[in-house]
């Protein structure tokens, strides 16, 4: 006898989990159209007297204060955080309000004066304070300035969301370029960048005198060498100061630590040891006074730098050349210019002297390493082209091989040839892993500087490009395999010549793979769609960016998780619109399977952004040398339990079975686990439940199309077949189901192992039961 559970209806949005997702609606959704724009308007008015006080401001204090002392202590304190003072802060939310393109900022601003030692200012404290309140607060103006969600007066409906849309694109583009510079984590880029570069290492080379690889070895040294030196720095702070009695012993153990420092001994310790100076002001001065050495930190010296790298100090010197500025270099330059186009991002060396140069954003070279070596070879037209073709050949070779470690004992074919009419194409990547089909496309183009600056043009060209094409040619096949496939199951010859098996496929799934980041535009379709710049032929395809697919396939240890997550992140593109990048939606998937209900992209959007927050700690911690547990989905054991023994058996279709299974929601799973524990223990002494019940049927909403039933029976008993066909078929009376899971578990294990697991399939209802993503 079967209990069936009902479908679920659409309520509203609840979690019981401590994890999360937490709903709350926008809040000015309701509001008549009049009152939103009216709250815009007074937004934007309020952003632009901010920005006119604090830009004024800014480039006072700039003009009077030390150039480098300035951005090394707004480096050094802004962004080079303790990475174990970060494993503790950011389990509790710790976000840095100082970003490293607002120091590229700062460092910009400065490079607009000639150094002037008699007039520049060392900054004290409340100098570098200001930096950090007025920077943030600058760049977050002169975003909502350009606010789009304002209507032009007499604009109607239909233009005014369409512009509207457009200049969100825009928006969010130019929000991502100003500041974000994470298009991967650390180990991720150098590794990748490594990689590709090898290819080109000999011409390089012939060019510039030392190969493209060691380039990156100096740039990630740069960035470790001055994590130590300031780490250094800061731990021998510690152990001169820990501890002291009184402001004499602190002021004794300052000249003792720092005999650089001159000056009458007996005045310092006056001024420190006066009536009313506490301890912790006293230390505040001499802390104040250890800062005079952080800028001294980060000069590079050719001479000792390239001897460690096994690179003539003169050739290192001419290519530093290539990526370093002047002070007073930038004086033409408009301040408001360079929140998106900024030198500093392409130059992020300050010429010193010969052969020395200022540092104090080591990360900036691997950030935009990519755009940097662009630039480095665009007078080269024969080593750009090679670089061209490498990036290419480089995408295709890296999708396959993460594919083939991610998904072991898959079936890969590559460079698949096929025909539309008169047109020939080339699928870069197609995959058969159990029962499910992959089709991946690879696109190695660059992204230009005008479209991350969100020039209208530029930018739908590379979405048309580098998304939009792909997806379209993935579903262009996707068409041409469903007809074969049916073929196959009428045994009928094929015509594709697809170069894998087709028997017994029951999902094909589309993704597109880029090399470089678009600003995360390709994580946000939905806004795409709104502005109308999409134009695809058919349903878009998952697009994600090589350093975020290597996350996605390192990030969980099962295989069938990671097919699950490719399934579910397709599946997501049709259910719902999400603002926020793939790591965001890994997040949310580690808490939720991505399961959001019977909520529909009409009538919701779901704000993604800062989701990564787990992910992000453990990758940037494992970049420090610090290995914590890796994040978890949110599944149960019992059902990583029944996944882990599918994988294990391995019969044809078990990965379908099983993707099922992580569909459940994590509260979900949580729930059949105690009504079937309930009705084991009842069938294991021999009784039947009260109800006569011993199966659980739970039957999806609305628009999902497959049933997932569990029947319990004793291991030792007479066969279950007949009772899984029946449940199947109870299954089928809700008109929309089309498929049906049956898990026969054994009430005899106390892990509630699975005796058999079925896929039935209400063949009457759709004869092509294949699902294509």
């Amino acid at each position: 006898m079967v209990k069936k559970k009902n479908p679920r209806k659409p309520k509203k949005a609840k979690s019981n989990s401590a994890r999360g997702p937490f709903m709350v609606g926008h809040p000015l959704n309701g509001l008549p159209s009049n009152i939103r724009r009216q709250f815009v308007l007074e937004s934007v008015a309020r952003s632009k007297a901010k920005y006119a006080e604090l830009l004024p401001k800014l480039l006072e204090s700039v003009s009077r204060l030390a150039p480098l002392h300035s951005v090394a202590l707004m480096s050094t304190y802004g962004l080079m955080g303790a990475a174990e003072r970060q494993d503790k802060a950011v389990g509790k939310g710790w976000k840095p309000r100082i970003q490293q393109g607002h120091v590229e900022y700062l460092q910009a601003l400065c490079l607009r004066h000639p150094i002037d030692l008699e007039n520049s200012h060392f900054p004290a404290p409340p100098d570098i304070q200001n930096y950090f309140d007025w920077i943030p607060a600058l760049f977050e103006a002169s975003q909502l300035i350009r606010h789009p969600g304002v209507a032009a007066e007499g604009e109607n409906e239909i233009t005014s969301q369409n512009r509207m849309a457009i200049a969100g694109v825009q928006e969010f583009i130019r929000g991502h370029t100003s500041v974000v510079r994470n298009w991967g984590y650390f180990k991720n880029v150098t590794r990748i960048s490594r990689a590709l570069f090898e290819r080109i290492d000999e011409p390089f080379s012939r060019v510039f005198g030392l190969k493209l690889t060691k380039v990156i070895d100096i740039f990630e040294s740069l960035v470790r060498q001055q994590e130590d030196r300031i780490n250094d720095h800061r731990e021998k702070i510690h152990q001169a100061f820990a501890r002291k009695p009184s402001q004499g012993a602190m002021v004794d153990a300052f000249f003792a630590a720092y005999p650089e420092f001159h000056g009458e001994l007996a005045e310092f310790r006056a001024r420190l040891t006066a009536p009313g100076v506490s301890m912790q002001e006293a230390f505040g001065r001499i802390l104040a006074m250890t800062d005079r050495l952080v800028a001294q930190l980060l000069i590079i010296d050719c001479e000792k730098l390239g001897p460690e790298h096994n690179v003539d100090p003169k050739v290192l010197g001419t290519f530093f050349n290539w990526l370093s500025i002047g002070l007073g270099d930038l004086d033409e330059v408009d301040p408001e210019a360079l929140f998106l186009d900024n030198p500093v991002w392409l130059r992020p060396l300050i010429y010193f002297s010969r052969n020395s140069y200022f540092c104090a954003l080591p990360q900036t070279l691997m950030s935009f390493v990519f755009p940097i070596v662009d630039e480095l070879i665009h007078p080269y037209p024969d080593l750009a082209k090679k670089l061209s073709l490498a990036r290419a050949s480089f995408l295709e070779d890296e999708v396959a091989a993460l594919f083939e470690k991610g998904l072991p004992g898959a079936q890969l074919s590559r460079g698949f040839k096929w025909r539309e009419g008169s047109q020939q194409f080339e699928s870069d990547l197609v995959i058969r892993y159990d029962t499910t089909i992959l089709l991946v496309e690879a696109k190695s183009g660059k992204v230009s500087w005008p479209a991350l600056r969100g020039a209208p043009a530029r930018m739908i060209d590379h979405i048309r490009t580098l998304i939009v094409e792909p997806s379209d040619q993935s579903g262009k096949l996707a068409q041409r395999l469903q007809e074969d496939i049916e073929r196959v199951r009428g045994g009928r010859p094929t015509q594709l010549r697809f170069p894998l098996p087709m028997e017994g496929i029951t999902c094909v799934v589309r993704l597109s793979v880029t090399l470089h980041d678009f600003a995360t535009l390709q994580s946000v379709p939905g806004m795409l769609a709104e502005a109308d710049v999409l134009k695809n032929t058919f349903p878009l395809a998952p697009c994600m960016s090589l350093a975020d697919l290597e996350t996605v396939l390192d990030l969980f240890d099962e295989p069938h998780v990671r097919l699950h997550y490719l399934r579910r992140r397709a599946e997501l593109l049709f259910k719902i619109n999400t603002i926020g990048d793939e790591l965001d939606m890994l997040g949310f998937y580690l808490d939720t399977s991505l399961d959001v209900g019977a909520m529909s992209k009409e009538r919701n959007t779901f704000l993604l952004t800062g989701y990564s927050k787990k992910v992000d700690r453990y990758y940037t911690l494992l970049d420090e040398g610090i290995r914590i547990p890796k994040p978890q989905p949110n599944i149960s054991a019992w059902f990583t339990r029944l996944c882990e023994q599918l994988s294990k058996r391995k019969h044809p279709g078990w990965s379908e079975i099983a993707c099922a299974l992580l569909s459940v929601s994590p509260t979900d799973q949580r729930t059949i686990e105690r009504r079937v524990r309930k009705i084991s223990a009842k069938v294991k002494v021999g009784k039947m439940p009260k109800d006569d019940h011993d199966a659980i049927l739970s039957i999806p909403p609305a628009g999902m199309k497959q049933a997932l039933a569990f029947l319990v029976k004793r291991s030792d008993g007479v066969g279950y077949g007949a009772d899984s066909q029946n449940i199947a078929k109870a299954s089928f009376e809700t008109p929309y189901v089309e498929k049906s899971i049956v898990i026969v578990v054994d009430a005899m294990s106390d892990e509630l192992t699975y005796l058999s697991a079925g896929l039935f399939i209400a063949n009457e209802r759709n004869p092509n039961m294949t699902v294509f993503l």
